[in-house]
């Protein structure tokens, strides 16, 4: 069985690599692990699916992203490994209830005032 050390250095790597294309069988591959058994230990662990963290992961930069450049919406989505600006915006609005760009001007009073 996993120990939660291992679970630990699983995380931190997830977290300091999340602007990489990480997928499940890239973390599979870096754990050493098959991705079915890893998927399995990671949610006995932590109670998250292994997907679902890396998803927010990504979805908790984007938002920080969005908020601190003026860096465009398609530019942030692709770098974050989502396929299109579409599926990046869909997935956005689930997590946190509005789209990129509604976030981008409501959390950011002046984004112009950033450049």
């Amino acid at each position: 069985m996993m120990s939660d050390a291992f679970i630990h250095d699983l995380i931190d790597w997830i977290d300091n690599n999340i602007e990489a294309r990480l997928d499940l069988d890239t973390v599979a591959g870096r754990a050493g692990y098959s991705k079915w058994h890893l998927q399995r230990m990671f949610k006995e662990h932590t109670g998250y699916p292994l997907g679902e963290y890396i998803r927010n992961k990504k979805l908790k930069k984007s938002a920080d992203r969005l908020t601190t450049t003026n860096e465009p919406i398609l530019n942030v989505a692709i770098s974050l490994g989502f396929d299109s600006q579409q599926s990046f915006n869909r997935s956005f609005k689930r997590q946190y209830g509005v789209a990129p760009g509604a976030w981008r001007r409501h959390a950011v009073p002046s984004a112009s005032a950033m450049q």
